[in-house]
């Protein structure tokens, strides 16, 4: 019997991971063997620590999109090794942000992944921030029209108009995706179980859009002034902000979407301190540049770079 793998997709800070520990903690799931697939554009693994605490086996690809060809080798190696070590019953994997969707079953076309895996269903989650980037970011419009199910996530924030709007938006896109409305992603099992998966016709993409840029910076201590001065700094082209650093009270895990930017008590054990930035139409090099004084590591590179998901010449 092939195993089922449900995707995850949604735009940056949209609450996919929130979801996911969601998920794990129902009765439907914590009685089963997961295994999760985590996908993120950066080196820091952010979202596999802010997981570790409620699954057991989870598999990081940190390399390029989850739906790339520049990954294809590592995805299938993956398979292979849950598909022989793990044995699992369900396989979750969560696509980066920033994934423009294409379909896992060209994945599985070859042996052993052929007949030990099968795509069940394609979720796509969404929040209020969909409507400003819709119109640039074209993997935002692409995970929702392939999804089987979408999920409008944190409409305390939208309100009923609100979320009967953003509901409609999304309807016109794709009306053939079943949609349910949540807060703090508590999105039902069985909600996910019914879903019925769609082939997707477009293409595996080969490569980030060009606009894109991603950088990791690595480092614990933190200063909170020439962060926030930072964030100023780069916020109307800032994305996506994830991270762990030390202010000087302890580890907080720091969030920046778009103009907003949160913390929050880290209580994960042994975290990989720094942060992993995503921004639209700058360099690489520009953010670092933002960060440099607002983030030091003496006893690590300062920078580990990355354009374009991949690791400069």
């Amino acid at each position: 019997m092939p195993i089922p793998v449900y995707l995850i997709t949604g735009y940056l800070g949209s609450g996919k991971t929130t979801l996911l520990n969601h998920l794990l903690a129902t009765p439907q799931l914590r009685s089963r063997r997961v295994a999760l697939i985590v996908n993120e554009f950066g080196t820091l693994g952010v979202d596999g620590q802010l997981l570790e605490q409620a699954a057991d086996h989870i598999f990081e690809l940190n390399r390029g999109s989850l739906f790339c060809a520049c990954i294809h080798a590592d995805f299938i190696q993956t398979l292979e090794t849950i598909a022989r070590d793990i044995r699992p019953e369900v396989v979750l994997a969560e696509a980066s942000g920033v994934a423009q969707t294409s379909d896992l079953k060209n994945f599985f076309d070859a042996p052993p992944a052929r007949d030990q895996f099968r795509v069940q269903a394609n979720l796509c989650v969404v929040d209020p921030n969909l409507t400003k980037v819709l119109p640039y970011l074209k993997a935002a419009r692409v995970q929702v029209v392939w999804a089987d199910g979408l999920v409008i996530n944190k409409t305390d924030l939208l309100g009923a108009a609100g979320t009967e709007r953003l509901a409609a938006l999304l309807r016109d896109l794709n009306p053939r995706a079943a949609q349910v409305r949540v807060t703090h992603g508590r999105v039902a099992w069985e909600f996910v179980q019914s879903l019925q998966h769609t082939l997707c016709q477009d293409p595996p993409t080969v490569a980030p859009p060009e606009e894109l840029a991603t950088c990791s910076i690595l480092g614990r201590s933190a200063d909170r002034d020439a962060f926030l001065v930072a964030f100023e700094r780069i916020r109307d082209r800032l994305l996506r902000l994830k991270g762990i650093v030390d202010f000087g009270d302890g580890p907080v895990l720091v969030e920046g979407v778009f103009d907003t930017l949160t913390e929050r008590p880290f209580r994960g054990g042994h975290p990989r301190f720094g942060i992993t930035v995503i921004g639209w139409k700058i360099t690489a090099e520009e953010m670092i540049q933002a960060f440099a004084a607002a983030i030091r590591a003496p006893d690590v590179p300062l920078v580990q770079l990355r354009w374009n998901g991949a690791k400069p010449a």
